[in-house]
């Protein structure tokens, strides 16, 4: 029989007169593979050394956003020798066998064949087919009957099984999701070549391959649950270990104990996290309509080897494609004020106005081989809000003009008020406006040259523009955002049993954040910038500021899986470029304080404060992260994954050698281009995880385990800094001037000042350890419930300390022309514990249910993941902190359901049509429910420096009263904690209240959507709906104020969500129209 395709990589060719050299990936991969690991090896036994030449850079090198260029050092070429060698020997490999390209990530298909007697079916023929564009993979079956399909796209799939003297099986429909690898037994009967054909349910499936607990967020997920504000990063929320710890933006998550940073974003593999702030709750993140998302899958705990780049859970999304038949849609979604519900905290309803509009198309382009898909999305929102300012009256204007006529051109920094308060206040109110344009769009193409070769390409892009008020005197607030991301991903098949996934991207994050300020008066200095006056009893103008934040990370990786039996090898290296432009200061800034109305009418100036305008830093950073993971089939009901994953984050620098490290050893300023920090190479992260079933392969009951270690890098964010400590401060006042007044003059002003960014020169990266058990069970009526223990602890966590404070002993400070300022270490350590529960059904007979609850605790000294800064009380003894973390939330449950009802054409009842069927038919209800306990409060109160041993009056608590609780009887939102079990602790001494003592309100919401789906043909639809987040309008509260010392201690002021999305927000209701065809 010639060799087909699929068999040809198990042959080898003989290479001799009149043959062509054969591809070096022909032999089943090994001559690659060998090498590869060979060298990978002898990089890590031999890891480069540093040297500080290595950190010198051009200084002709431009500043700009596009043409800081990295100089590559001895270290870093040494570095990426591994990586050069696996990509292009993949490259290569792929010319050479063929000319052609790959399909996206997405799923994996194995199982056993067997006969009716138990007994292995070797050289059986696999074949799956795409049920949407006809893709074809085919694989045989090894000695032990095993077969695995990898690197499959996510969608519906036929599969057959054929052997010759057994009955051909086929099976219809298998749904594969995001992450999953699917395990499917199929038993042969013996008998002539009849087909047995299966239609397989949308039935959820054991997992039996890995010990991760993670979840997919599916389609009718994505498109049927109602989000207020359509933001994908709602349905997270829906993941088991979800919790929400902030305000009412659904972009506050953390999971499982993890840190806001820790989590790890990636859109069809390519990372799409910000590259400044890894969150979602980022201003420059990517913003992904949900016209966008086929699915996506979040992998909170024990995931496997392939997947990391950080130590908080894995949030894969996946893109929508085309098929082989042509659909589209167009939609908006319409509020205003009329549909919402009053805050406990407003007067009347703030007008309000808001359309998320946009459409979709998808198809082939040529049938079976190349299909596209775009859509666009746009949002047009405006929220007036009444903002109330105190300002000057003419009488007092006059005043000033008279006595200080060298002030009087500050008066032009407050408008004129409409209703007197006192003798020299009036009223101002106007409305501000709250305006938000945001445009999102995708464009996707996919090409299958053959069965064997196939690539696609994505761009998305998001572009913001928001503008709000700045304070209560006129001054705006106008960030603007146009983040993109773009994927390109080439899959081939070698042989049935090797194949090569390589995926190169890029991912854009673009910030400019302004603030227009009401300050009409320039420094006087020349810098770009503004100075104003600030004067107690009248709202202050302010100052014009710049914030810029352009990040680019670029993506290349390589996944090679080899199917050897019972074996499933995999291995690949991912190297991503971080690539950082920023900025907090771009204009310079000044601010003149007077201490009361009097004062002012004086010119008795009490303090002024200038900081200069700030450079651009250009920041570079490289992650290299190789790893090589198993998946052995012990037995049939046994699997085990294990693997090792190593992760090296190279030391951040900036292009020009503008790092300003601050170290005691320095006496100061260290010189230019000193590193801050040494690099570490030691971040080995090994995973383990079994899966059992104990009643054979066709149990209804899994016992999943496993074991994992974490590495996270710390964010961008967290050393991108350096470059701002040599920006020179004037701060000067009338205890060090007296008479000061307006103008100052360059006599009077002291030595520039400093804000020093210091870093530990020892950290090592911080790590989490992480390990659960859990149990999976498949009910009747096609649930499946899961219980799961999942805990982990976390050590060497970032943690923002307080250096240079004064030595009790000595009563001076280490470095004496500094005061103190904050030194970022690696210091904390972390404890969680859970307890989680799940059921779940998929759509299934019309109906939809997801549950999920967790119990958890969450213990920390002074760090619990990155993008976290902890409250330390007392630096010299961070463990005395020890307590309940800020992310410490007790109980969290969320609910999630679809229900058709069974009414109408294609359903179960009046399914004749007619005008019954027409009018009753098509109706969907879906919603959400979610509920948590309170969140953690840390109670504070403000101590002068004097009293404190060291000076720092940082995050100081007070001293409980014995025998006081510190709750009163009757908690309400103005009395939700006794001021009376709280005292000032002693002067020379630190408060004995814990850390995260408090508890906030608990919180719960339901959110509902009610649609109707009439068919006007039979390719065309028409969808009508209505939308209510917050349905019963139960007041949800924010945080009480927390510092004792504050008037409004224990009051709260606030919903938990004062925007006009996102969830916590008083009753909100849109409707909704969609045509789809």
């Amino acid at each position: 029989m010639a060799n087909s395709p699929s068999t040809l990589g198990n042959t080898r060719r003989r290479v001799g007169p009149g043959n062509l050299t054969p591809s070096p990936c022909r032999v089943e991969g090994s001559s690659f593979i060998f090498r590869t690991a060979r060298r990978f090896l002898v990089f890590l036994r031999h890891p480069p050394q540093h040297s500080r030449n290595t950190w010198s850079t051009s200084r002709t090198e431009a500043l700009n956003y596009g043409s800081i260029r990295l100089r590559e050092g001895a270290m870093e070429r040494r570095g990426l020798y591994f990586l050069k060698d696996i990509v292009l020997l993949s490259v290569l490999c792929v010319l050479w066998t063929v000319s052609s390209k790959a399909q996206i990530n997405g799923a994996n298909l194995n199982g056993t064949v067997t006969d009716p007697s138990g007994g292995s079916v070797p050289n059986a023929k696999v074949i799956v087919v795409s049920a949407d564009t006809g893709f074809t993979r085919q694989v045989i079956t090894g000695n032990s009957g095993v077969y695995a399909i990898s690197s499959l796209p996510t969608g519906l799939y036929d599969l057959t099984i054929s052997r010759e003297g057994f009955k051909t099986f086929e099976e219809k429909r298998i749904r594969l999701s995001v992450g999953e690898t699917r395990t499917l037994n199929v038993q042969l009967q013996v008998g002539a070549s009849t087909i047995l054909v299966n239609v397989a349910a949308s039935a959820l499936t054991l997992e039996t391959n890995n010990a991760e607990i993670a979840t997919v967020i599916q389609s009718e997920q994505v498109s049927n649950i109602p989000i207020n504000g359509r933001d994908w990063a709602t349905l997270m929320t829906l993941a088991p270990g979800a919790v929400n710890i902030g305000g009412g933006g659904q972009r506050d998550l953390r999971f499982v104990g993890r840190g806001i940073d820790d989590s790890n974003y990636t859109f069809d593999g390519i990372d799409a996290t910000g590259v400044q702030e890894q969150s979602q709750k980022a201003g420059a993140r990517l913003a992904i309509s949900l016209e966008s998302i086929a699915e996506f899958r979040v992998s909170s705990s024990v995931y496997t080897a392939d997947q990391g780049g950080s130590a908080g859970a894995q949030v894969s999304v996946v893109s929508k494609t085309g098929t082989d038949v042509f659909h589209g849609s167009a939609f908006e979604f319409l509020r205003n004020n009329v549909f919402d519900a009053r805050s406990p905290f407003d007067v009347s309803v703030p007008p309000f106005r808001l359309n998320q509009f946009g459409g979709s198309v998808g198809g082939p382009i040529k049938k079976g081989h190349t299909f596209l898909y775009a859509d666009y999305e746009g949002l047009r929102q405006a929220l007036d809000r009444t903002v109330i300012g105190f300002v000057p009256n003419a009488a007092y204007r006059a005043s000033v003009a008279a006595t200080s006529p060298v002030l009087q051109k500050f008066l032009a920094s407050w408008p004129v008020g409409q209703t007197p308060v006192d003798s020299i206040t009036d009223q101002w109110i106007s409305i501000g406006v709250n305006s938000q344009r945001e445009d999102s769009g995708m464009f996707r193409l996919d090409h299958r040259f053959n069965d064997r070769t196939s690539l696609f390409g994505r761009y998305s892009i998001d572009d913001a523009n928001i503008n709000e008020p700045l304070d209560t005197l006129g001054g705006r607030d106008n960030p603007r955002i146009r983040p993109s991301n773009i994927a390109i991903q080439l899959n081939h098949v070698f042989s049935p049993t090797l194949v090569n996934e390589f995926r190169v991207g890029m991912n854009r994050s673009a910030l400019h954040h302004y603030q227009f300020g009401t300050s009409p008066l320039s420094t006087d200095n020349g810098e770009p910038g503004t100075v104003a006056v600030s004067v107690s009893g009248f709202d202050g103008p302010s100052t014009d500021s710049l914030d810029t934040e352009v990040g680019t990370t670029i993506d290349e990786y390589d996944d090679l899986t080899i199917a050897r039996g019972r074996h499933t090898i995999k291995m690949g290296i991912g190297v991503e470029r971080h690539r950082l432009n920023n900025s907090s200061g771009g204009i310079a800034a000044g601010t003149l304080t007077y201490t009361s109305p009097q004062t002012f009418v004086n010119n008795v100036l009490d303090d002024y404060f200038f900081a200069g305008q700030l450079t651009l830093g250009g920041n570079r950073r490289t992650y290299i992260m190789p790893y090589v993971q198993d998946t052995y089939k012990l037995r049939s009901n046994l699997t085990m994954t294990y693997g090792l994953r190593w992760e090296h984050y190279t030391v951040l620098k900036e292009v020009l050698g503008r790092q300003a490290v601050v170290k005691v050893s320095c006496g100061g300023f260290c010189p230019k281009g000193t590193p801050l920090y040494s690099p570490y190479y030691k971040d080995f992260a090994p995973r383990l995880g079994l899966s059992w079933l104990p009643g054979g392969p066709a149990g209804k009951t899994v016992i999943r385990t496993g074991f994992g270690m974490y590495f996270e890098p710390d964010q961008m964010d967290d050393f991108s800094d350096g470059h701002e400590s040599t920006a020179e401060r004037f701060d000067v006042s009338s205890s060090s001037v007296p008479n000061l007044s307006w103008p100052v003059f360059q006599s009077q002003l002291p030595a520039p000042s400093f804000s020093p960014k210091a870093w530990d020169p020892n950290r090592k990266d911080g790590y989490f350890e992480n390990w659960d058990l859990a149990v999976q069970r498949m009910l009747p009526h096609a649930f499946l419930a899961q219980i799961a223990y999942d805990g982990s602890e976390g050590h060497r966590l970032f943690s923002a300390t307080r250096a240079n404070l004064i030595n009790p002993l000595t009563g001076t400070r280490p470095l004496p022309q500094f005061g103190p300022y904050n030194l970022k270490a690696n210091l904390g350590n972390s404890n969680f514990h859970s307890l989680q529960l799940s059921v779940k059904r998929p759509l299934t007979s019309g109906w939809l249910w997801e549950t999920h609850y967790m119990w958890s605790h969450a213990l920390s000294d002074n760090g619990f993941g990155a993008g976290e800064y902890p409250h330390i009380q007392n630096m010299s003894c961070i463990k005395c902190d020890y307590s309940d973390s800020a992310i410490d939330v007790r109980h969290t449950l969320s609910i999630n359901s679809i229900y058709e009802l069974p009414l109408g054409p294609g359903r179960r009842f009046l399914n004749a049509g007619g005008v019954a069927g027409k009018l009753l038919g098509g109706w969907n209800l879906s919603g959400i429910a979610a509920a948590t306990s309170g969140r953690a409060i840390d109670i504070l109160i403000s101590r002068s420096s004097s009293a404190l041993p060291d000076g720092n009056s940082r995050n100081q608590r007070p001293d409980l009263v014995p025998g006081m609780s510190i709750y009163p009887a009757q908690r309400t939102i103005n009395n939700w904690f006794n001021p009376a079990a709280f005292a000032v602790p002693a002067v020379g001494k630190w408060g004995n209240l814990g850390r995260y003592v408090g508890r906030g309100p608990g919180y719960y919401e339901i959110d509902t959507a009610l649609e109707k789906e009439t068919r006007i043909t039979e390719r065309l639809g028409l969808k009508f709906g209505a939308e209510a987040f917050n349905l019963l309008n139960h007041p949800i509260y924010g945080n009480p104020a927390s510092n004792v010392s504050s008037a409004s201690f224990g009051v709260i002021t606030t919903q938990l969500n004062d925007g006009a999305t996102g969830t916590g927000t008083s009753r909100r209701m849109q409707l909704m129209l969609r045509l789809a065809f």
